[in-house]
């Protein structure tokens, strides 16, 4: 079996092949990590699916070193790697070794996904066959979830369980449906407009106000990236009176009481305590944070303010900050944020050199499908980023899936003809 993966693993080929058409192994098993990831399908629990996957992906990837070399030189893999090395540090230091071992169990994962994308998604074709799957497993989740119907057995369970991590995938996924509506024509377009519709809807079942939050953000961007605002005004009127009228009344509740006040009132006022718990937290272990994982376990420890009183009259063992910035402080301290940061810096210039890169390549079509697919991933990240604000949501898959891709985007970029050579930068 071990000599049928190999031989299947052509996905590494060179620079003057990179819009050959045709899926390989890898790029099954990619599309087939997207089902497990964001589709959960109870029928496969019982195998394991996503130990199987990586380890056919990094089976896969045995023969192509020298791809695997070049991918690692990319800046943003190079600060993964020190991310990974620090957070491993952790492991032995923090207060709960074993929290912090499964993060990092997990960020490695997402590692193996993310070299798996720069190495075998190599043509804008395969890039499209993958963001196609995505946009077709999180649109049955978000019907699934609107129906209360369990088509294929897909629950879109797992890390998007809860109604708040759920309406973050919702935003995570528009902004790609979106933009590949506007990449294609006819039949396909459609589709695509349809499951973005599907995800504004998904969203507002979800009665979460900072998916709320992050929607109106992200839907925003999308309308003032149309050609045409104007006439795009009544069709975004139309989809906020059908979103309304898709909403709980729960969510229509929680909606109105959105405002300057809203911090100072139920779960607003909650996330606002969690908030300063974690900056005592990150002001008392400035440097190298308390380990990944391991917030919830020190937050009865930081939950009293100087004069002994807590907000909280209960025991506060196990939870989360609600919020990926400070996830971020108090667990990986400066050393941590200031990896993020150089990691969003890196991300930032990938996305204006694939701009740049556009310009030079010399088949149009091209360069408009992967500007759009730019625009997408960009605006992707800013809906994480954006809803993250709220969530604990700081080692889930979105943001470094979004990042992985861009990084992949940018390589393919820079091979197609006309296209300036820009890798290991």
């Amino acid at each position: 079996m071990e000599s049928d993966i190999l031989r299947n693993a052509d996905a590494c080929v060179p620079a003057d092949r990179v819009r050959e058409k045709g899926m390989t192994l890898p790029v099954v098993l990619l599309a087939f990590y997207l089902l497990i990831e964001y589709g959960r399908p109870l029928f496969l629990v019982p195998i394991k699916p996503g130990l199987l996957v990586q380890g056919l992906l990094i089976l896969c990837l045995l023969p192509c070193r020298t791809r695997i070399c070049q991918t690692l030189k990319e800046k943003y893999f190079r600060l993964y790697l020190l991310l990974l090395l620090f957070m491993t540090m952790h492991v032995f230091i923090a207060t709960n070794n074993y929290y912090a071992f499964l993060c990092l169990k997990v960020m490695f994962s997402y590692l193996i996904i993310g070299v798996s994308c720069c190495v075998f998604l190599d043509s804008i074709n395969k890039l499209n066959v993958f963001f196609s799957v995505f946009t077709f497993v999180v649109a049955l989740c978000a019907i699934n979830r609107i129906s209360g119907a369990n088509f294929l057995d897909i629950s879109g369970g797992g890390v998007f369980r809860d109604e708040n991590d759920f309406a973050l995938a919702m935003n995570v996924a528009l902004p790609i449906a979106f933009f590949l509506g506007r990449a294609h024509k006819g039949w396909k377009r459609w589709l695509f407009w349809m499951a973005a519709i599907t995800f504004v809807l998904g969203n507002m079942v979800t009665a979460s106000r900072g998916g709320f939050v992050g929607l109106v953000a992200v839907g925003t961007v999308c309308w003032l990236s149309s050609k045409h605002r104007l006439r795009a005004i009544p069709v975004m009127v139309v989809l906020a009176i059908l979103a309304w009228s898709f909403a709980t009344p729960l969510s229509k509740e929680k909606i109105r009481g959105l405002g300057l006040n809203s911090a100072e009132k139920d779960t607003g006022k909650d996330r606002v305590e969690l908030w300063k718990v974690g900056w005592k937290a990150f002001v008392d272990n400035p440097v190298l944070g308390v380990g990944q994982g391991n917030m919830p376990v020190v937050m009865n420890k930081y939950r009293h303010d100087k004069w002994g009183e807590s907000f909280w009259k209960r025991d506060m063992w196990g939870r989360m900050t609600h919020s990926v910035y400070f996830t971020l402080l108090p667990e990986l301290g400066l050393i941590g944020a200031i990896i993020f940061v150089l990691m969003l810096k890196d991300l930032y210039a990938k996305i204006k050199k694939i701009n740049e890169n556009c310009t030079r390549i010399t088949i149009r079509e091209e360069a408009a499908g992967i500007e759009n697919l730019n625009r997408a991933l960009l605006v992707s990240l800013f809906g994480f980023l954006i809803t993250g604000i709220f969530l604990s949501v700081l080692y889930y898959p979105p943001f470094w899936n979004i990042s992985a891709l861009l990084v992949t985007l940018f390589l393919i970029s820079s091979r197609i003809p006309g296209g300036q050579d820009l890798t290991a930068g």
